[in-house]
């Protein structure tokens, strides 16, 4: 599995847009699994996920990496191709052309931070998050940071070679599963004043 894969056809991020199948990327990024593993995991009927998996394969997002036969059936494991995904910067340029370009974009961005609520709202209907208890384990944070595209690369480097480390780590007995949304995001140019 490659570390990061640029996304470079909208179609790609049409497919990756889908809630559902936004979801179905980070249960096969997790590990090899079938339809049926990933409808488990995320609480589906498999053959809900059939026809979203066959996208996700068909726009080289995820890919067939074992099959195994049981009990008659042929079982097919898949992966996502890579840890991470971006997008190409040459994406954005469709974007000036056409509204489904930007419609899709905002789908894609949509989705992401809707599967974060989604997330967080389980979390505290579970009392994970809970105002009771003094946490460490939730951190809310909201930055404007102002640097040069080639420092904020570097910037972004640096937290992906960190979270690897961290992500390589062997579970251990009480580990916690987190999640972390990180959004780099350009604001509009502010006029200097004088």
């Amino acid at each position: 599995m490659r570390d990061t894969v640029m996304l470079k056809d909208l179609e790609q991020i049409k497919v990756f847009a889908h809630p559902l199948r936004a979801r179905l990327v980070e249960v096969f990024a997790d590990k090899p699994r079938t339809a049926k593993q990933a409808a488990e995991v995320i609480g589906q009927k498999p053959t809900k996920l059939y026809h979203h998996v066959e996208a996700l394969e068909r726009v080289g997002l995820i890919k067939l990496v074992k099959t195994q036969k049981k009990r008659g059936t042929l079982e097919k494991y898949y992966r996502t191709v890579a840890k991470r995904f971006s997008v190409d910067s040459s994406l954005f340029e469709m974007m000036k052309n056409g509204k489904k370009a930007i419609g899709e974009f905002r789908a894609m961005f949509t989705t992401m931070l809707e599967n974060t609520m989604r997330e967080i709202n389980e979390s505290i209907s579970e009392k994970l998050i809970c105002p009771e208890k003094k946490q460490v384990e939730v951190s809310l944070a909201r930055k404007h940071i102002r640097t040069t595209p080639a420092n904020l690369k570097k910037m972004q480097e640096k937290i992906h070679k960190m979270l690897d480390e961290f992500e390589a780590a062997e579970d251990k007995k009480g580990d916690v599963e987190y999640r972390l949304v990180l959004v780099f995001y350009p604001l509009t140019k502010k006029k200097k004043r004088r």
